[in-house]
């Protein structure tokens, strides 16, 4: 596995993201290409691991409690229905989970990834989803 993918720069400052939340084990940023506003990713830190399945039981436990955390703050952010989970993980060969501020089943549509708002917006829109989550 390549250690030097997009998200471990992202992991070690090589390169700008707008966090919404962090911890030791994880990290969760805007994704610059969203489907819809508040679009997020949330990552492990670990290096080296590809398969969301792959992570051990506590490994995997920890990410899903963190990932509702994140959830919970874009659906206090973001008007929408609910906040969708989606695992796939072909894009980039490091565990990622998106979570989408989602309105009708349609809105999961991948297909629609668009950069949608400016690096001035990017940052209003994580400050808010972090004073949010705390």
């Amino acid at each position: 596995m390549n250690n030097n993918n997009i998200f471990q720069k992202i992991i070690n400052d090589e390169i700008l993201s707008y966090k919404v939340a962090e911890n030791s084990d994880h990290l969760a940023f805007l994704d610059i290409y969203p489907i819809k506003i508040g679009h997020t990713l949330v990552i492990p830190k670990k290096i080296n691991v590809d398969k969301i399945f792959s992570l051990t039981e506590k490994e995997f436990i920890s990410i899903m409690s963190f990932t509702r955390k994140v959830a919970l703050g874009i659906e206090r952010t973001i008007p929408c229905n609910r906040v969708g989970i989606f695992i796939m993980g072909f894009e980039i060969p490091h565990v990622h989970i998106h979570l989408i501020p989602m309105d009708k089943e349609s809105d999961g549509n991948f297909s629609k990834k668009r950069m949608i708002l400016s690096s001035k917006n990017f940052l209003i829109l994580s400050e808010k989803i972090r004073k949010s989550i705390q």
